[in-house]
């Protein structure tokens, strides 16, 4: 039988013979070492929350995402303001998302998008495309996701006349437009790599331009041309690859088409939400 004193630290059994039981005497209590040892369980728990709760968060991608999705709207909001960094954020994850179900289709793994603050989102995956083609229909996903949202949002704007829908479709329009560059890591490049190669330089004369005559410079632009360099390379060194030479030509120019379509109508829709965007009074 188990005794009740919760002052008897230890339990004593009837089931154990008389001569082999062991009787111990209450400890006597001390309220200092109750106070620490109260807080040493208290660091303990706050300890376990934080490492099993981030651990929790890492490993389930859409935890992950809406944590990375809220640091990244408090970030943007100290530029633009908390409605405006919803707009944008809302528009990023819709053009990540394409790559996302694509690269599932394709019967790959992909984590749901990561957002950077400041710089976007990405996806990661484990296994890639074993041809050209395949990482370019990944490529396209992205910015036809996109301009389908950017053009939903528009939509909305036109019914509801609310500005925070044009806002987010001026950001969804704009930023698939300038995903389409093929230069760097760009779904552009991917897009028009098994097209031709030289279209990847052409790009970089896009960023030139850009750059030197529109005087629209930007560090990240530079930085996704630098970065971009030794694909362009590799592009070039594997010309003759069975990577590149087993897409058809149907396939390149259906991609070069469809590619010249985004371009055209994301950068006449651009113009449109622009100039309404800035009729808007501040």
């Amino acid at each position: 039988m188990i005794q009740d004193d919760p002052q008897v630290k230890y339990v004593v059994t009837s089931d154990i013979p008389p001569e082999s039981q062991v009787h111990y005497t209450p400890e006597p209590q001390h309220p200092r070492r109750d106070l620490i040892g109260w807080l040493g369980s208290g660091a303990l728990a706050v300890w376990a929350v934080v490492k099993y709760g981030l651990l929790f968060a890492f490993k389930i991608p859409a935890l992950t995402t809406l944590i990375s999705a809220v640091i990244s709207v408090g970030a943007w909001s100290l530029l633009l303001g908390p409605w405006a960094a919803v707009a944008l954020v809302a528009m990023i994850f819709v053009h990540e998302m394409g790559h996302v179900v694509e690269i599932r289709r394709q019967g790959m793994q992909a984590t749901a998008p990561i957002f950077i603050p400041f710089l976007g989102a990405a996806i990661f995956q484990r296994s890639h495309p074993t041809d050209a083609l395949k990482q370019a229909q990944i490529g396209i996903a992205g910015p036809i996701a996109g301009t389908i949202g950017a053009s939903v949002a528009f939509l909305f704007y036109t019914t509801t006349h609310s500005p925070i829908f044009l806002v987010a479709a001026w950001f969804g329009f704009f930023l698939n437009l300038i995903n389409l560059i093929p230069a760097g890591m760009l779904d552009g490049g991917w897009i028009l790599a098994p097209v031709s190669r030289w279209l990847l330089v052409a790009g970089y004369g896009l960023i030139a331009v850009g750059v030197f005559v529109l005087h629209a410079f930007s560090v990240l632009l530079l930085v996704i041309a630098l970065l971009g360099l030794p694909q362009l390379i590799a592009r070039f060194r594997a010309g003759e690859s069975p990577y590149y030479t087993s897409v058809p030509d149907s396939a390149k120019w259906a991609l070069g088409l469809s590619w010249l379509g985004l371009v055209l109508y994301l950068g006449y829709m651009t113009l449109q939400a622009e100039s309404l965007v800035t009729a808007i009074p501040r």
